[in-house]
């Protein structure tokens, strides 16, 4: 991980791009899917103890203490804290590289292990004398209740004077969301369509926008989409509220996805990130086809970005055969 994060940092160097480099990490690469899970399953209960709060996670991950949570048994308690210092050695050492972290969401069934594991690493490196956000987290647009939780931790965020960092995505589990929720005979936690979800999409990345406009560099945000709708929305909304296009909002895509609108919104000035998979093969071939079934534009897009390219290479050849008449 440490190594991903000095490839992130290898980049060229621009005085434009200090503190700009981003890079994405999973949390089950450095903590077990097992302990999220076990963890989850008490969050989620009412009445949740003030053990698993975001501020006693980040003392214990600040000072190396031992950390005793009654819930969890020993074997439990030495995993999570050992999970807690490499999630914190990660951060500090992207912290000293100057590389801001871009947290993957998962499963529903480990999310809120994961979000309280983020919200942990946020007290810790997102205030303002560490010139965050340096953590931030991801909220999928397809589950229903992202918008009222992404509200809810921006207030939160806001209340603790924390900068808050959110990459808004559509989602990419979908498929195996459905698949659990039919099993356990629990209710769907998705959008019933993809419309359905382009609109919950639609409404968190207004609440963030308008988060910006009020909160400036206490609050950033990537447009996470291969949707062009999605990315007009956004730019527009910039526009309307005066959002600078070198300021907290950035957009992300996939590299070689949607590159002719990374190319339209880098030309006209706005900070594009394009997201390069890292690991072996096996690996990286299920985390693209997870994007791919994300959205279904991306198909559509490529089509389309297929005949844009075709139309560009024939007016080049075109315009070189005048050249030569002449």
């Amino acid at each position: 991980m440490l190594r991903c994060v000095d490839l992130s940092r290898g980049l060229p160097e621009s005085p434009d791009l200090a503190g700009k480099t981003l890079m994405q990490l999973k949390v089950t690469a450095l903590a077990s899917t097992r302990l999220c899970k076990d963890l989850t399953s008490w969050i989620t209960k009412p009445g949740v103890s003030s053990e698993l709060s975001p501020e006693r996670l980040a003392e214990a991950m600040d000072s190396g203490q031992n950390l005793q949570v009654s819930c969890l048994n020993t074997e439990q308690n030495q995993h999570l804290q050992a999970s807690l210092s490499r999630l914190n050695r990660v951060a500090q050492y992207a912290r000293d590289q100057q590389v801001g972290l871009l947290v993957d969401a998962e499963y529903t069934f480990i999310n809120p292990a994961l979000s309280l594991l983020v919200a942990a690493l946020a007290v810790r490196w997102n205030s303002p004398r560490e010139g965050g956000p340096w953590v931030w987290n991801t909220y999928q647009a397809y589950l229903k209740d992202t918008h009222e939780r992404l509200r809810r931790d921006a207030e939160a965020a806001h209340r603790a004077g924390l900068a808050f960092g959110v990459k808004l995505v559509r989602g990419a589990y979908l498929e195996k969301e459905r698949k659990v929720s039919q099993l356990q005979g629990t209710e769907d936690p998705t959008q019933p369509d993809y419309e359905a979800t382009s609109r919950s999409y639609s409404r968190c990345l207004e609440l963030m926008l308008s988060l910006v406009s009020h909160h400036g560099p206490m609050c950033h945000l990537m447009v996470a989409s291969h949707n062009e709708e999605s990315v007009r929305q956004a730019t527009k909304r910039m526009w309307e509220l005066g959002i600078p296009l070198d300021g907290p909002v950035c957009f992300g895509q996939l590299l070689g996805m949607c590159d002719h609108v990374s190319l339209a919104l880098g030309q006209a000035g706005y900070m594009v990130y394009k997201s390069i998979p890292y690991g072996c093969l096996e690996e990286v071939i299920p985390y693209l086809i997870r994007r791919a079934q994300e959205n279904r534009s991306v198909l559509q897009g490529a089509r389309r970005e297929q005949a844009l390219l075709s139309r560009e290479l024939w007016q080049r050849l075109l315009g070189r055969s005048r050249r030569l008449l002449h």
